[in-house]
């Protein structure tokens, strides 16, 4: 036969001070970030109950059932006949003090409050937990994951094969205890860009004094090619952006002509400069932010002789 104690005023205060604990104790919603993410992955499944008559262990009286026991003491006292002063003071003591034992206890509300984290296992017939939006972070963020399903749960699988948390395959954890997981395949955010201003635009020349490429078939032209050169490099905001060229000529082989004219003289003499500068780490050009940027110059270096041309004798 059950007794059933009824609740008194005392009993539902104590209530009322235990669910805005439970409250207090939410998890907040799971963050999310674009800038740059890890991942987390757990399995976990229910615990069988031990099967029935099977031995346990008899727990002993802890501070949290001599709390209870307090609160008991302190209903009936409120529900006895005498009314006296001292026996309302005595029930409030001891409903006071089986308040602050149980949650001075080694398993008490307390202390699920403090291990609490932004992750749970909820379901009482196991299930997964997996998020790839945990913000990065360098190292990899170390999560709490706490057990709400209301009853004991093991872990049965970690997307992390090198865990240092205490959420290991195995592991067992009972209601309202938690366990920590590192995040792993972190992903780390793009790094932040800056554009580069170009204060000055390059400028070419030819070098008279080389010679890349001489033409005379003893005909009517004779075609002297020389090195084209940048003699202006661009210049920027940032020092350290460095400045390659080269020459792409229009022609490299002359065509020869009837009387050892040379109809592609033009194009024997001309060609592109091409001036690269290259972006140092953290910096782009333009507004698609290129590693790079290229300007092409032509450019005309060379000389085409016409021989003059002796009268036919009659």
């Amino acid at each position: 036969m059950k007794n059933i104690l009824k609740p008194t005023l005392g009993m539902q205060v104590a209530t009322a001070a235990t669910s805005s604990l439970l409250l207090a104790a939410s998890p907040p919603a799971w963050a999310q970030s674009t800038a740059g993410t890890c991942e987390i992955a757990l399995g976990y499944a229910a615990v069988a109950l031990s099967p029935v008559g099977t031995p346990a262990a008899v727990p002993g009286l802890t501070l949290l059932g001599v709390g209870v026991l307090g609160v008991l003491f302190a209903a009936i006292a409120w529900r006895g006949r005498q009314k006296s002063g001292l026996n309302r003071l005595m029930s409030v003591t001891l409903m006071a003090s089986g308040a602050v034992l149980s949650v001075a206890g080694s398993d008490s509300l307390l202390n699920v409050v403090r291990a609490a984290g932004p992750y749970e296992f909820t379901s009482s017939t196991g299930g997964s937990i997996s998020d790839a939006q945990v913000p990065y972070a360098d190292p990899a963020p170390v999560l709490t994951v706490t057990n709400t399903s209301g009853g004991r749960i093991k872990i049965t699988s970690n997307g992390n094969a090198s865990e240092t948390g205490t959420c290991t395959v195995n592991a067992e954890l009972a209601p309202g205890a938690s366990c920590t997981t590192q995040a792993f395949a972190c992903t780390p955010p793009p790094p932040v860009i800056q554009q580069i201003e170009v204060q000055s635009l390059p400028a070419q020349d030819c070098d008279y004094g080389t010679v890349i490429g001489s033409y005379d078939m003893g005909g009517i032209n004779s075609v002297t090619a020389y090195l084209p050169l940048l003699v202006t490099p661009p210049t920027f905001d940032v020092s350290s952006v460095t400045v390659t060229s080269a020459y792409t000529r229009n022609a490299t082989q002359a065509i020869f002509g009837p009387g050892g004219s040379i109809p592609n003289a033009n194009d024997l003499i001309t060609g592109t400069l091409s001036v690269t500068a290259t972006a140092p780490t953290g910096y782009g050009f333009g507004v698609s932010l290129a590693d790079s940027f290229t300007w092409g110059l032509p450019y005309t270096c060379g000389t085409i002789a016409v021989k003059p041309q002796l009268p036919e004798e009659p």
